[in-house]
C-alpha cells in the first residue's frame, strides 16, 4: 500500500507541475493547442518466474487526449486485449508439467504527457520530431478465466502459496500506474505516427496469482494519431499586381524664349509662429518656467491680433483615464490663468484639454505637458 501512496502522489506532483507550466505558457504556434486521436497496436508481456517469450500476448490501444500548450498534454487511454500467465511445475508440486494460461484484460488510464523536445527547446522551427515522457494511474478489469481455473483444479496434491486460501479468487479488477516515453514523427500537419514504450505498474491479483508481491507488465505499441483543433492557418497576403509600365512620350524640344526682365518682388515678411511647450512632473498642474510665461507674453503683444491655443496633455502610463482628465484639464486652465495675469486677454486664448486620449510624445514622461500654439 505504501508503494501505491508513492506512486499517487508522484503522479499528482506531475500534474501540479503541468498546471504552472499551462499557466505560464503563452505560446502562439499553429500547432498547439489542439486535440488528438491515437490508435495503436503492439504486445505485451507480463512478468513472472514464468518464461517470458511464453507469455507474450498482442495488445490494442485507443486514446483520447489533448495538448494544452506545446509543453504540455493529458489523454484518457485505454489498453488490452489476451493477457497470459504461467505456473512452473518445480513452483506447482501438483501440476504434471509448465502450464500457461490466457484471458482477457482492459486498462483504463489518465495519462500526463510532457513533450520533451518543446520543453528542452521551446523554440525550434520544426515540430516533426517530438519525445513524449508520460505518466498516469487507472484500473484494470479482467474476465474469461476458464484457462486458469482448469490448470488450479487439475492440481493433484495440494495448495500451496499461490494457490488455494491465498488466491485472488474472483477479483477481476484493479488499479494500475503508468510510466513510459513516446517517439513521434508528424508527416503532416494533422498526422503523425508514434512508438510507445511503457511499463504498467500492476496489483498483485491482476495475474490472478497472489505472492504478495506487484506484477509488472511492459508494453510495446505503434500508433496513428489524427490531430485536430488547431489554429487555423493564416491566410497568404495576395498583393495587387503592380500597374502596368506606360512609356512616356518624350516632349518636343520647346525653344525657350528669353524672358523680359521683371522687377525684383520685395520680400514678403512672415509672421513668427509660436510653439511653447510646458512640461510637469507627475501630478504637478503649476506651469514652469516664467520665461517661457514671458515668451509666450511677448509673441501675443507683438501680434495683438492673433490667438493662442493652449492644450493640456496627461501620460499613459500612470494613474487612469478619469484621473488624467483632470490633471490635463488643470494644466490647460493654470497656463491661461498665468497668461491673464500677464495682462494676455482671454478672448485671445482657446483652451482644451485631451487626458491621455492622445500622446503627442512618443516617450511617455514628456505628455504631462501643455502645448501653446500661436500661428
Amino acid at each position: 500500500m505504501k508503494k501505491i501512496i508513492n506512486l499517487a502522489a508522484a503522479v499528482a506532483l506531475l500534474f501540479g507541475v503541468s498546471t504552472a507550466a499551462i499557466a505560464q505558457d503563452n505560446v502562439s504556434d499553429e500547432y498547439y493547442p489542439h486535440n488528438f486521436i491515437s490508435l495503436q497496436g503492439g504486445a505485451q508481456v507480463t512478468l513472472t518466474h514464468y518464461d517470458i517469450p511464453d507469455l507474450i500476448t498482442p495488445q490494442f490501444g485507443l486514446s483520447f487526449g489533448r495538448y494544452f500548450n506545446q509543453k504540455v498534454g493529458a489523454r484518457l487511454h485505454f489498453q488490452g486485449y489476451d493477457i497470459k500467465g504461467g505456473f512452473q511445475q518445480e513452483r506447482f508440486p501438483g501440476l504434471a508439467a509448465d502450464a500457461d494460461y490466457t484471458f482477457k484484460a482492459i486498462t483504463g488510464d489518465l495519462d500526463l504527457l510532457m513533450n520533451m523536445t518543446n520543453i528542452f527547446n521551446p523554440n525550434r522551427a520544426s515540430q516533426r520530431f517530438n519525445w513524449i515522457l508520460l505518466a498516469g494511474f487507472g484500473v484494470n478489469y479482467g474476465w474469461d478465466f476458464d484457462e486458469y481455473k482448469g490448470i488450479v483444479n487439475s492440481m493433484t496434491r495440494g495448495n500451496n502459496f499461490y494457490v488455494g486460501p491465498d488466491q485472488c479468487g474472483t477479483k477481476h479488477s484493479s488499479y494500475n500506474g503508468r510510466l513510459g516515453t513516446q517517439l513521434e514523427y508528424n508527416f503532416s500537419r494533422n498526422f503523425g505516427i508514434n512508438l510507445e514504450l511503457d511499463a504498467n505498474y500492476k496489483n498483485d491479483c491482476f495475474n490472478l496469482k497472489a505472492n504478495y508481491n506487484p506484477d509488472w507488465q511492459i508494453a510495446a505499441m505503434l500508433g496513428l494519431t489524427f490531430k485536430f483543433g488547431m489554429k487555423k492557418k493564416a491566410a497568404p497576403v495576395v498583393l495587387p499586381p503592380p500597374p502596368p509600365v506606360v512609356e512616356e512620350k518624350k516632349p518636343e524640344p520647346v525653344v525657350e524664349k528669353k524672358p523680359e526682365p521683371k522687377p525684383e518682388p520685395r520680400p514678403v515678411v512672415k509672421d513668427e509662429p509660436l510653439k511653447e511647450t510646458f512640461f510637469y512632473t507627475i501630478r504637478e498642474s503649476d506651469p514652469d518656467p516664467e520665461t517661457i510665461l514671458n515668451r509666450i507674453v511677448a509673441w501675443c503683444n507683438k501680434y495683438p491680433s492673433k490667438g493662442i491655443t493652449i492644450k493640456g496633455y496627461a501620460d499613459k502610463g500612470t494613474g487612469n483615464p478619469k484621473i488624467n482628465v483632470g490633471y490635463a484639464k488643470a494644466r490647460a486652465e493654470k497656463v491661461a490663468k498665468a497668461l491673464e495675469e500677464k495682462g494676455i486677454s482671454r478672448s485671445r486664448m482657446e483652451v482644451s484639454s485631451y487626458g491621455d486620449t492622445v500622446q503627442p510624445f512618443a516617450e511617455n514622461d514628456r505628455n504631462r505637458c501643455v502645448i501653446v500654439v500661436g500661428e
